[in-house]
């Protein structure tokens, strides 16, 4: 059996060594700052410039690597539409939804998953721990980026074409604690951009806190964001800072099936 179909076993699988340095080759040139040439491409995969020449031509006929006018090679356009095709077959929802649960769960509130659809807030999906929780009465989030913590987590990292639309608009006073001045909502969206996570507590409606924090996809990009919501009496110095940590976990996974490497 020749070297390039040689099955290697790694962590109780088995591998195609052709395709699995193949692969690796698309993931050097992915981290390289520039073009490499073959030499370069050969002492970085630790194989011989003749096994890498021959990789890279195979890559080259399928559009997977490029050659540029110095003769060195880059990735290829093909693997855009892949990339692309991929990202549309990710469901928000489908991904999240073990991680909500589990969120819920463990910090014993309710958890909110919401997208950005046509600049609006849009919750969807709902888990509810198995203990009764505070009700919370039903509210309109079209008008409350600077009152929640979802829409907190919105304005502090999306676009800021996005965030000067939302600022032209008057910031409603739902309560005493409703951020209206918006000199004071840029220093809260500073401050969630450095903690990770954002907190609203009885800014939207008197005694319910929610925490919120961003999940971001393989673009380094704002993708959804989750919440945990509950009365306010109930968060605590130490059950705030067990919710944060709870959610951030969350969070982070979900980042990282969506492929955020950050």
């Amino acid at each position: 059996m020749s070297q390039e179909i040689k099955r290697t076993k790694e962590k109780g699988r088995y591998l195609i060594a052709s395709v699995d340095r193949a692969i690796e080759l698309l993931f050097i040139l992915e981290n390289a700052p520039r073009e490499m040439g073959v030499t370069e491409l050969s002492r970085e995969l630790g194989v011989q410039k003749s096994t890498v020449h021959n990789l890279l031509q195979t890559l080259l006929a399928r559009d997977f690597v490029r050659q540029t006018d110095t003769g060195h090679y880059t990735l290829g356009f093909r693997l855009m539409p892949l990339g692309l095709a991929c990202t549309q077959r990710l469901n928000i929802r489908r991904i999240a939804s073990p991680y909500l649960k589990e969120l819920a769960t463990e910090a014993e509130e309710v958890a909110l998953l919401a997208v950005l659809s046509a600049g609006q807030l849009t919750i969807v999906d709902k888990v509810e721990p198995s203990r009764p929780v505070f009700l919370i009465p039903r509210f309109d989030y079209c008008n409350t980026f600077h009152s929640t913590a979802l829409g907190k987590v919105f304005l502090a990292y999306s676009s800021e074409q996005f965030l000067e639309k939302v600022l032209t608009e008057p910031l409603p006073q739902y309560t005493a604690n409703t951020i209206s001045d918006k000199r004071v909502l840029l220093v809260e969206l500073e401050k969630t951009r450095e903690l990770g996570y954002a907190v609203a507590s009885n800014e939207t409606i008197e005694g319910v806190t929610c925490i919120g924090a961003p999940i971001i996809n393989a673009n380094g990009k704002l993708e959804a964001a989750i919440t945990v919501s509950g009365a306010t009496a109930w968060f605590n110095k130490e059950k705030r800072e067990a919710v944060v940590r709870i959610m951030m976990e969350k969070t982070r996974a979900i980042s990282t099936q969506l492929g955020y490497r950050g």
